[in-house]
């Protein structure tokens, strides 16, 4: 076992871009690439798709980043991520594929099945607290139950040889728990080196965040965003360093770290992944050299007896129409469009769930919570979900007829697409039988 490893992160969500993590895949300073691609609606949606058909469901992209890595893989290169949505099989035969037109041939793929835990959720009745209900009671709108795995079985994989890894809802930091637990030797029941291993993680899942991303508040802290570094750490069993490739934009340092440690956690003395409760609380970052953050202080305690299982509901359909007004006066017209589409839609009323007007520029995000100077443009959306297309159709068509008056509104664009809600549920531990396999290219 090397003492050592360098880790990089290729993606923080389904559709990220690839140059800059190809970049830096091909610096030759990291071993590992993990990759997280799905968000909570990102694998419903890809449910979906496997339902109208078979052969789907896994990441579409997944030919074009074989392509790309393939010269990282080539120099000896190991590839981690939840490429398999909800169709790991079919995302393992996209790989092979992949990688023997690459001429890569013999390459180990590791796949994990188990996490689709539909039939649990439904056998088991799981209480659906958001929503106020019970799995059975909706049993006909729920397309997908996901549990989120841990780092367990891409241990076992990374042990068995593979050199590229892909399961279906892998839990985000368990991508990265998994090589650096492995690497190490570090055994994942030793919790205060787990938790060293998570905050780790946490600090490379969300990509270009962790680099500077979504620190910038000009014109109080600007950096260069227009070739964002991707983070990646050097970990041994002194110490853990964060960093990203010389020359990249963004900035790893004290400020960017924090905002990034915090993101998303919602109790520090208590992180809850698939691998352990982490406590963040006593954690601190050092600044070591330009755009080198050591990270240290984490602790932790066992993991959680439950997995949170990520239940997707068939909520209809969405539709979303935008249209622009300008110059005086312009706020009253637009408010003047939204009261007349409401009242067109009245007769609608009882196929449509929810139905939301709001000036974008006035009071979209904040409502009346905050005030602010007369806009000179400002651009109303109309948003519904319906129980039907038919609804959605219909209350698309009243949208666009905004192009014929009143009030100057131009610029309409109208989008309409399935509804997919998800809400959380937990399993015992016990209840998720996952497997693996491993297959050549």
């Amino acid at each position: 076992m090397s003492q050592s490893i360098a880790i990089g992160c290729g993606s923080a969500y389904a559709t990220d871009r690839l140059d800059w993590a190809v970049e830096l895949a091909d610096s030759g300073l990291v071993d590992f690439m993990c990759f997280d691609r799905l968000a909570e609606r990102t694998l419903a949606l890809a449910q979906i798709r496997r339902l109208n058909d078979e052969t789907t469901g896994q990441d579409p992209f997944l030919p074009e980043i074989t392509e790309a890595f393939a010269p990282f893989l080539a120099r000896g290169g190991t590839m981690i991520g939840n490429f398999g949505a909800a169709n790991p099989a079919a995302a393992a035969d996209d790989v092979a594929a992949g990688l023997r037109k690459a001429g890569l041939e013999g390459i180990r793929i590791g796949v994990v099945y188990g996490d689709d835990v539909l039939d649990h959720v439904l056998d088991q009745d799981l209480e659906l607290d958001e929503l106020g209900t019970s799995a059975r009671a909706i049993r006909d709108k729920i397309v997908s139950a996901n549990a989120y795995i841990g780092a367990e079985p891409i241990v076992d994989l990374l042990e068995e040889g593979a050199r590229f890894v892909l399961g279906g809802r892998i839990a985000d930091p368990s991508l990265f728990v998994a090589p650096i637990c492995w690497k190490l030797g570090w055994a994942l029941d030793d919790w205060d080196r787990v938790a060293r291993a998570t905050v780790v993680a946490h600090l490379l899942e969300c990509g270009t965040h962790s680099t500077g991303g979504n620190y910038t508040d000009p014109p109080y802290r600007e950096l260069d965003l227009t070739r964002l570094g991707f983070p990646m750490a050097v970990v041994d069993e002194r110490e853990a360093v964060i960093t990203k490739l010389d020359g990249t934009g963004g900035a790893v340092d004290i400020g960017t770290q924090r905002t990034q440690l915090a993101y998303e956690v919602h109790d520090p003395a208590a992180y809850l992944t698939p691998d352990i409760s982490a406590d963040f609380s006593q954690v601190t970052l050092e600044q070591v050299g330009p755009d080198r953050v050591r990270v240290s202080g984490a602790t932790g305690n066992p993991r959680p007896d439950t997995l949170k299982v990520l239940v997707g509901v068939d909520l209809g359909f969405k539709v979303i129409s935008e249209s622009s007004f300008g110059g005086p006066g312009c706020i009253e017209r637009a408010r003047s469009a939204a009261d007349l589409v409401r009242v067109r839609l009245e007769s609608l009323a009882a196929g449509i769930d929810d139905l939301r007007t709001d000036l974008i520029g006035v009071d979209s995000l904040f409502g009346d919570r905050m005030s602010g100077g007369e806009p000179v443009e400002v651009r109303l959306r109309i948003a519904a979900r319906t129980h039907d297309k038919v609804t959605a159709d219909a209350v698309a068509a009243e949208a666009d007829h905004l192009w014929m008056g009143p009030n100057g509104a131009g610029g309409i664009f109208t989008r309409t697409v399935p509804a997919i809600g998800v809400t959380p549920a937990f399993l015992p531990r016990d209840d998720v039988k996952l497997r693996t396999e491993v297959i050549e290219a």
